[in-house]
C-alpha cells in the first residue's frame, strides 16, 4: 500500500484518480500519504453498512457532474433486426439534414469490419474510423478533417477503410468518446449508423444520442426483436421513450400487421413510416447517390424528409453514464 500511494503522490493532480483507501488500522504514516494523495475518505477495518455506498455515491455524482457533455446533436439510427434498412435511412437523413438544413453534419459508421455507408455515397475513403480511433490521442479537430470523405453536399462521412478491419474490443469507450468531442467541436449533427448489438461500444454511443431511431418492418420477428431491444435501452440503459423513434421501413398498408399492433406490441407511440420504393432505392445504391437527388418529390424522400425535420429539434435531457451503472451494481439494484 505505501508504494501505491506514492506512486500516487508522484502523479499530476490532474491524472490522480479518485481514491478511498481501506485498511485494517490507521497508522499516522498511511493517513498522511492518503491525504497527500488526495484520497476522499479512509475507512478502518470492518467497515460499517452503508459506509462504501456513501463513498461511492458521492464519487459517482461527482463525476457525473463533471462529464463533457457532447456540444453538438447526436443521432443513433439502428436495425430492430438485420436488414431492416437503418443503413440506407441513416445515409439519406444526414444527407438531408446537411443539404436542406444547412448543417455541419457527419455521418459515422460504426460498423467497424463491415461498414458500407461511403458505398452509399460514391465515396472511397483512403482514410477512415479504424486509423481515426487508432491514433485519436495525438488529433486535434484539424487534423481529425482528414479521416472525413467529403460528399458534394457538404456532408461529410467517417466510414471504414476497405482493407481493413478493426475488432470492437479493441476499441475503448474513452477513444470513442474522444472522436465523438472532436467530431462535436466543427460540427452541429453526428448521425451514427449502430450495429445491431449490444456491447461497451454501442452502449455508449447509446447513452450519448439525443435520439434512437429504431428500423424495423412489418413482421413478427422484427416485432421480437424491437420489442427485447426496445427493452434493453428502457430498463438497461435509462433510456426514456420520448428519445426513441421507432421508424417502420417499406411501409405497406395493406400488410396484415398494421401500426396499431406494431404501436401496441412495442408498447410505444408515434411509429413514423417510410414507404416502400424498390426503383427509386436501387437506383440509388447502385449509383451511389442520395434519395433527394434521384427522386427529390417521391413518397420516400417526402417521408425522410419529415423524419429529419423531427429528428433537428431539440437535445434530449443528460443520463447516467457507465459510473452509473456501477454505482447501481454497488448499490445491488
Amino acid at each position: 500500500w505505501q508504494a501505491e500511494l506514492e506512486s500516487l503522490c508522484t502523479r499530476p493532480v490532474e491524472a490522480r484518480v479518485p481514491t478511498v483507501i481501506v485498511g485494517a488500522e490507521a497508522p499516522a504514516q498511511a493517513m498522511r500519504l492518503s491525504m497527500k494523495a488526495g484520497a476522499r475518505d479512509y475507512f478502518p477495518e470492518p467497515l460499517e453498512d452503508g459506509e462504501l455506498l456513501r463513498v461511492v455515491d458521492q464519487l459517482y455524482r461527482e463525476s457525473r457532474d463533471q462529464q463533457t457533455i457532447l456540444n453538438t446533436h447526436l443521432t443513433v439510427v439502428m436495425n430492430a433486426k438485420g436488414g431492416s434498412g437503418a443503413s440506407l435511412i441513416a445515409t439519406n437523413l444526414a444527407h438531408q439534414l446537411a443539404s436542406e438544413g444547412g448543417r455541419k453534419v457527419v455521418l459515422v459508421d460504426l460498423d467497424l469490419q463491415f461498414g458500407s455507408l461511403s458505398h452509399y455515397l460514391d465515396l472511397n475513403p483512403q482514410r477512415g474510423i479504424k486509423e481515426a480511433l487508432e491514433n485519436v490521442e495525438d488529433l486535434d479537430s484539424m487534423a481529425l478533417d482528414g479521416y472525413l470523405a467529403r460528399h458534394v453536399s457538404g456532408l461529410k462521412v467517417l466510414s471504414s477503410e476497405s482493407d481493413r478491419l478493426l475488432l470492437s474490443d479493441e476499441v475503448s469507450s474513452e477513444q470513442l468518446l474522444q472522436l465523438f468531442r472532436l467530431l462535436a467541436k466543427d460540427h452541429q449533427h453526428l448521425v451514427v449508423d449502430l450495429p445491431r448489438q449490444i456491447d461497451l461500444i454501442t452502449t455508449t454511443v447509446l447513452e450519448q444520442a439525443d435520439q434512437v431511431v429504431l428500423t424495423l418492418q412489418q413482421g413478427i420477428t422484427y416485432l421480437r426483436d424491437a420489442s427485447r431491444l426496445i427493452d434493453v435501452m428502457r430498463r438497461d440503459l435509462d433510456i426514456p421513450d420520448h428519445r426513441i423513434q421507432v421508424v417502420v421501413n417499406r411501409y405497406d398498408k395493406s400488410s396484415p400487421i398494421t401500426l396499431a399492433e406494431v404501436a401496441k406490441a412495442l408498447k410505444h407511440q408515434p411509429i413514423l413510416t417510410v414507404p416502400n420504393d424498390f426503383r427509386h432505392v436501387s437506383e440509388a445504391l447502385n449509383n451511389g447517390m442520395p434519395l433527394l437527388e434521384v427522386a427529390k418529390r417521391a413518397p420516400i424522400s417526402r417521408a425522410l424528409h419529415g423524419l429529419s425535420e423531427q429528428i433537428a429539434g431539440g437535445k434530449g435531457d443528460t443520463h447516467n453514464g457507465l459510473l452509473g451503472k456501477l454505482f447501481h451494481l454497488v448499490k445491488g439494484d
